[in-house]
């Protein structure tokens, strides 16, 4: 079995009557409450009221920010700031930007379409990555009162002969439909394929194939859950088709150069939950000793001393780790013998994740810290300047800095079934919200 992605009538913002550079904005689950209030402020047609409408004094059941998004979804599509595509197209989205590490400007590639939605253990969609439970509650009421996909999910496919970008290529050349740049420097692009022997061509390539989950895993998964929810509550959708049955995807091959993965680190919050066998609180010097049999550990003078060390490292195990004021180069001994003390019976993959490492050996084995205080115990940045600044204020206990992980592991764990722990990802730059709305008409 294969997927099903299709070509679409989507609402976008009538660029007669707003300037659509002023109303997109990144996905709701990187927005900062002061970069929230920025854009709340470029214009009043600002997708921000969407995707994350703000909080306010005497919310109540019928009166909150997903009623009010709601409202503001419904009095757009009236005023026609917000108007339908007149026939079903794929939107080829391209997205020109700075490496944040290397500093290469690059280009990477997609296509917006409606992906039917799959449960996981079908194989045709396939994830990558473990979901939090609070991030699909609120997507979930949204949803809910919405009734539209907002924000597009981040797909990938395997094109290995360029037989789909070849079908690009015509289109390309052409002027773009829309043309923006976000605050991040980021050049938004868009073209319409409209011609339906194109169309036809992309739809049948794209359909002979599996799509991996890069970014998006609690969108797409609550979208499951709301498309099982309508359906119980709608007893005419047996044996239909539904709007619902579809997610708004966003597709990138495997093979696309512009494809920018970087590592997200971790934060331990708090020691408070991790159990010291020296009969007092547990603290740095004990985590660092609980490593020394399975790592070769060499201090660093200096945060950039340590990034330098795990660049080079290869493909090496390694990990860094901040605490107590000092930097520590962590390179994994023996692979072989460190595995027996993680959970068995996994691929060998599995093993060689630096984000399995650190959760399930040093964590939970090493550290003792159990599984069900994960969630509230780590925090998750992709800047290191996040970490200085909360090891500075003293606002977290420790931090192991990652190394970016390479695109081809989300391939390779979807082939074995196997998922990576929450936030193991990071995709730069991020998919915009507000240039494509999927309505569940």
């Amino acid at each position: 079995m294969t997927a099903d992605f299709r070509s679409f009538q989507a609402y976008r913002y009538n660029a007669q009557k707003i300037d659509v550079q002023q109303v997109i904005a990144p996905p709701y689950d990187v927005i900062s409450p002061a970069y929230q209030e920025k854009l709340y402020q470029k214009s009043p047609y600002n997708c921000i009221r969407l995707i994350l409408n703000r909080e306010e004094n005497g919310d109540n059941p019928s009166n909150n920010r997903y009623t009010r998004a709601r409202g503001f979804f419904q009095k757009w599509q009236d005023e026609q700031v917000l108007s339908k595509e007149n026939a079903p197209v794929f939107y080829l989205y391209q997205q020109t930007f700075k490496d944040l590490m290397s500093g290469e400007v690059k280009t990477r590639t997609s296509l917006f379409g409606r992906l039917r939605l799959e449960p996981f253990d079908k194989g045709i969609v396939i994830p990558h990555e473990k979901t939090l439970s609070k991030p699909k509650q609120d997507r979930m009421n949204l949803l809910k009162e919405i009734k539209a996909n907002l924000s597009p999910v981040f797909g990938l496919y395997e094109d290995p002969a360029a037989e789909i970008k070849s079908l690009f290529e015509p289109v390309l050349a052409s002027k773009s439909e829309i043309d923006v740049t976000d605050d991040e420097g980021v050049r938004h692009l868009i073209w319409l394929i409209e011609e339906p022997s194109s169309v036809e061509k992309i739809q049948q390539k794209l359909n002979e194939r599996k799509i991996y989950i890069a970014d998006g895993h609690h969108r797409y998964q609550t979208a499951l859950d709301y498309a099982l929810w309508r359906r119980e509550n709608d007893p005419a959708s047996a044996g239909r088709e539904m709007a619902y049955d579809f997610i708004l995807m966003a597709l990138v091959a495997f093979e696309d150069q512009g494809l920018s993965l970087y590592p997200t680190h971790r934060m331990i919050n708090t020691f408070d939950a991790i159990p010291s066998s020296r009969g007092a609180k547990f603290g740095g010097q004990e985590g660092v000793e609980a490593l020394q049999d399975d790592f070769m550990i060499e201090e660093k003078s200096s945060l950039e001393a340590l990034n330098q060390a795990i660049l080079s490292s290869g493909d090496d195990l390694v990990l860094g780790l901040a605490i107590d004021g000092k930097y520590y180069f962590l390179k994994l001994k023996d692979w072989t013998k460190t595995k027996t003390k993680m959970t068995s019976g996994k691929p060998d993959i599995w093993y060689q994740l630096d984000v399995n490492l650190l959760s399930h050996l040093i964590l939970a084995k090493l550290w003792k810290l159990p599984e069900s205080e994960w969630e509230s115990t780590i925090s998750y940045t992709h800047a290191e300047s996040d970490v200085v600044e909360a090891l500075q204020k003293q606002t977290i206990a420790a931090a192991f800095i990652m190394k970016a992980p390479k695109v081809q592991v989300l391939r390779d764990m979807g082939q074995v079934n196997e998922l990576m722990p929450q936030k193991s990802t990071y995709f730069y730059p991020k998919l915009a919200s507000g240039l494509i709305f999927n309505k569940h008409e």
